[in-house]
């Protein structure tokens, strides 16, 4: 039996509905996913937490995507879209060579279980690719810096920690090869536009805040063609 929709995922559902796409829209200027569509490869691909169908596109036909919001999906078709949840995943066994999910692992709840539904719909020898990460880089002065020293204090914590790091990969994929972790740095600058659109898409900020922050960014890169803003992510992967 699935364990109850948590808080957290009723706050991604309820963010998703009302902001069909922004994933897309923050992200596809880094080129993460061209790189995580040739990573998957060309057989039976599951794109998991699909959202707008931003990766679906450049995998094979024969691909196939699931996402649990019904909003985010809308924008998807007429691709081949699935609506249901990571951690009953209704595909027969074995249905899959490759899943491959975009900044979406490290969010999900009851992380055990997406791993033992990865291991069912995977035929052995099949690979899970995950893009992880969306932070900043460790020092610099950048947009994304100054987002993070302006957002207000939060609560809101995703996912489960060990989804996250190398190490957390090797203790809830034993069984599976040695994870493979490699850091993708992306850049993101461009005009204000093109870099609040990918600050905008925080998690953490909400619409009291955000209007205020923006407006201080906005005069702090008044002038500047091109404002700086890099993301580091790791693309890891296991193969069953």
């Amino acid at each position: 039996m699935v364990a109850r929709v948590s808080d957290h995922e009723a706050f991604l559902r309820e963010f998703h509905s009302r902001h069909a796409g922004i994933t897309a829209r923050a992200m596809e200027r880094g080129g993460s996913y061209d790189r995580l569509a040739e990573r998957a490869g060309t057989g039976r691909v599951l794109d998991l937490a699909c959202g707008d169908g931003a990766l679906l596109a450049r995998l094979p036909p024969t691909a196939l995507g699931i996402d649990i919001s019904t909003e985010e999906l809308a924008a998807a078709r007429p691709r081949r879209t699935v609506q249901g949840r990571a951690q009953q995943l209704p595909f027969a066994d074995g249905s899959f060579d490759a899943v491959a999910s975009h900044l979406a692992f490290m969010l999900f709840d009851d992380i055990e279980r997406v791993i033992a539904e990865l291991h069912r719909v995977l035929v052995p020898g099949g690979r899970f690719i995950a893009l992880l990460g969306g932070g900043p880089t460790a020092d610099g002065d950048d947009a994304f810096h100054a987002l993070v020293n302006l957002l207000p204090p939060s609560t809101r914590r995703f996912g489960d920690p060990r989804a996250k790091t190398e190490a957390g990969w090797r203790t809830l994929f034993a069984g599976w090869s040695e994870p493979v972790f490699e850091r993708w740095e992306l850049d993101l600058g461009g005009s204000f536009e093109e870099v609040w659109a990918f600050l905008g898409a925080s998690y953490q900020l909400d619409d009291a805040s955000a209007a205020a922050i923006r407006a201080e960014l906005r005069k702090r890169y008044a002038g500047v063609a091109r404002v700086p803003c890099s993301v580091v992510t790791f693309c890891a992967e296991v193969i069953r």
